[in-house]
């Protein structure tokens, strides 16, 4: 019964997970682009380049505005706020607008964190025009998580059904 129990044991381990050669999510269409919550994570394919992960600032009918995904961490939730920049975006890059808040500001000339400089705007946030991406799509979900818990339910589910139907031998 060891045996038995220890080969199962071993299968659930070795069997890749279902998540195994996941492809890219489906295609999302220009509107649908538009109406995505900032900070959702797209697949971006610009025009000879490869697909990306991207997280989405602001969508409109000319552009897309992501987070680059070379871009370092930037600290303390300023990420966050980046996401509430929102429509005022295209100002920023095409007429110079600044963006602020309590806590941040966003201009041409970088990212601001009260008076303390964290980046370039350059090296954080890339401008698409529509024109240049080829394709949107979901990105694909890791489910890991979710694995090991069905193969732990089903490793559980395993062992009673051989606890009930393997006879129990009293010395």
């Amino acid at each position: 019964m060891k045996r038995i129990i220890a080969m199962i044991l071993v299968g659930l381990l070795v069997a890749p997970p279902a998540s195994a050669g996941q492809k890219q999510g489906k295609p999302i269409d220009w509107q649908k682009a538009q109406t995505l919550r900032p900070g959702t994570e797209i697949v971006l394919t610009v025009t000879g380049g490869q697909p990306t992960k991207v997280r989405l600032l602001f969508a409109d009918e000319a552009t897309l505005v992501t987070l680059k995904p070379t871009a370092r961490q930037l600290p303390g939730g300023v990420e966050r706020l980046l996401f509430s920049v929102g429509s005022q975006w295209p100002g920023i890059f095409n007429t110079g607008a600044t963006y602020s808040s309590e806590r941040l500001r966003v201009s041409q000339d970088g990212i601001f964190d009260r008076d303390q400089k964290l980046a370039d705007l350059a090296d954080v946030v890339q401008q698409t025009p529509r024109g240049g991406i080829q394709q949107i799509a979901e990105a694909p979900h890791s489910h890991v998580r979710r694995n090991i818990l069905i193969g732990v339910g089903v490793a559980v589910g395993v062992l009673l059904i051989i606890m009930a139907t393997v006879p129990y031998f009293e010395d």
